[in-house]
């Protein structure tokens, strides 16, 4: 299956949810944020949600600095 990321086309399994691509990806639940196909994802549904070919994510990650 193939995930649209950042722009950037990705292959992953089938049947992954949201908070698997993340472990998959190494990204840190707590310091990211999520839009699927342009619509904010709320972080306490990224085990359910489960992705489809072609679908577009952006992953917005925090970090501080001075």
């Amino acid at each position: 299956m193939e995930l649209i990321i950042n722009g950037e086309t990705q292959s992953f399994h089938e049947n992954i949810s949201v908070s698997e691509l993340l472990k998959e990806l190494n990204v840190e639940e707590r310091i990211v944020a999520i839009s699927l196909n342009s619509d904010v994802v709320r972080k306490g549904t990224w085990e359910q949600i489960i992705l489809q070919n072609n679908d577009r994510l952006e992953l917005l990650q925090f970090m501080s600095g001075g």
